[in-house]
């Protein structure tokens, strides 16, 4: 059976409705893109190790998160690159660019605001 590009976009659209249950690693990633990297617009989680952030790659090594902005480390919800340092308590990240704070899958504050999808590849595998 093939999905054309309306159904895979019907498919992300009910994720993000639906609000899909992300596992550990997955959340751990769409708090990172959200509330850490901060490109507005949306984001795809694929995997606890890979996202997609307005069609841009982001991966990930245990601890270390690889991004077109640079590299990040994760040391127990503080996160630090080049660009400064960004901590995390719960769903509030604040950095020198402000606080993001995190509600489900948008992340706002700090300039703009991110819709990050989860789980998308556990919702398009066949049965």
């Amino acid at each position: 059976m093939r999905i054309g590009i309306s159904g895979m976009v019907l498919n992300l659209v009910h994720l993000l409705v639906s609000g899909a249950i992300a596992g550990d690693g997955e959340q751990e990633m769409a708090d990172f893109v959200g509330g850490v990297y901060r490109e507005k617009g949306f984001a795809v989680v694929l995997d606890k190790d890979t996202a997609l952030v307005n069609g841009k790659l982001i991966t990930r090594d245990r601890d270390i998160f690889i991004t077109p902005k640079g590299v990040y480390s994760n040391d127990r919800g503080t996160y630090s690159s080049r660009n400064g340092i960004v901590v995390q308590d719960r769903d509030l990240f604040s950095g020198k660019e402000g606080t993001v704070v995190g509600s489900g899958s948008l992340y706002f504050g700090g300039g703009g605001q991110t819709i990050v999808s989860t789980g998308v590849t556990r919702a398009m595998r066949k049965p």
